[in-house]
């Protein structure tokens, strides 16, 4: 059971973190390309995806009011929430520092060499606020983000020159996830109960290197308590509190926090070795992801870099989840669905008792 409980950890994370990220690429290298502002539009849908998948998924029926019991089971879990259109592109505006490259491309139309060596010179101190546009980490993977620059006159020792408005197409930052419609995500969780009508649950893998992303983390606690354990008389159904807490770290770019909490009620109907668990909850949950990478750029003097570092918060702040829970012997399948902000789908196999 051990190796069986080791090899579905690695396998739901590899393939979580391979449909997140992407496969062959480096996610920190796309980054590098993007100053603050563009990086920030540039990752913000996945953002609230990301922590909507990571408080999905924890609870298929509340536990019983009942002292002391025996519930036990260990869950493979998958999760998946949508995105629409509107979220594969965006259009925004901030600062961006022109590499040499792309500062040879906004000088070309200047004929004299003097004169384009100074303005080149000239783009290569400073920021330029900018028009930023195109596709969003999770939109066409055949096509690139645009820099707008807006025109401005520098001053040379050969006279006062102007560059005119024109577009630079950064190619080293496309739709990272290639126009994904659903971002998948999984975990193995463990859930252990029943006693004076509460029950905790856990998730956890095993710490893994991933080529081009680095260590990948990843573990979660929480539990829920079903108050009538201190009434005298049973409710029909069973209603629990719960509050659960999650972290993940994929390499040195994403740390992702996540909690939700509220209210779970279920009803269970039991015939020999069959069963189904109606479920519903109504909560409230947060998410934060921090982002962190080197932002290279080029000076007169050569090319520096400098350490980005923002966090995105998710939009998801309450949400509620209908779902079903079939019953064979030990064998246990559920499938749930979440209305929130983003909608998230999330489906399970567990064994248990």
């Amino acid at each position: 059971m051990k190796k069986i409980v080791h090899f579905s950890a690695i396998f739901v994370m590899i393939f979580s973190v391979q449909f997140l990220l992407g496969q062959n690429k480096d996610v920190n290298e796309t980054l590098s390309n993007l100053s603050n502002d563009a990086a920030r539009a540039y990752v913000s849908p996945v953002i609230s995806a990301f922590g909507s998948n990571l408080n999905a998924g924890w609870v298929n029926k509340a536990p019983e009011a009942k002292r002391f019991g025996i519930d036990l089971d260990i869950k493979i879990v998958g999760m998946g929430s949508f995105f629409d259109d509107a979220q594969k592109t965006f259009s925004t505006s901030g600062t961006f520092r022109f590499t040499s490259a792309q500062a040879d491309q906004l000088t070309s139309s200047i004929s004299d060499p003097t004169a384009r060596a100074e303005v080149k010179n000239q783009i290569l101190s400073k920021d330029f606020s900018v028009g930023i546009s195109g596709p969003t980490l999770i939109g066409s993977g055949n096509e690139n983000v645009k820099i707008t620059f807006n025109g401005e006159s520098f001053n040379t020792s050969k006279g006062n020159i102007t560059v005119p408005t024109q577009n630079i197409i950064l190619n080293d930052v496309n739709g990272f996830l290639e126009d994904l419609s659903v971002l998948p995500m999984g975990a193995v969780q463990f859930n252990v109960g029943t006693l004076m009508g509460t029950s905790l649950s856990f998730r956890w893998l095993p710490s893994v290197e991933i080529k081009d992303l680095g260590q990948f983390n990843f573990w979660g606690i929480g539990g829920m308590h079903n108050p009538a354990v201190w009434l005298d008389k049973p409710l029909p159904v069973d209603v629990a509190f719960g509050v659960f807490y999650q972290s993940m770290d994929v390499g040195t770019v994403f740390s992702s926090t996540a909690t939700q909490y509220g209210v779970f009620v279920s009803k269970s109907f039991n015939f020999l070795f069959l069963g189904f668990t109606p479920y519903i909850s109504v909560t409230g949950e947060t998410s934060s992801t921090t982002i962190t990478y080197d932002y290279e750029f080029d000076t007169p003097t050569g090319t520096e870099k400098s350490k980005i570092d923002f966090s995105l918060d998710g939009e998801n702040s309450g949400a509620f989840t209908v779902g079903g829970t079939f019953k064979l012997a030990i064998l246990n399948f559920s499938v749930d669905y979440k209305l929130a902000n983003t909608n998230t789908l999330s489906a399970s196999v567990f064994f248990g008792f």
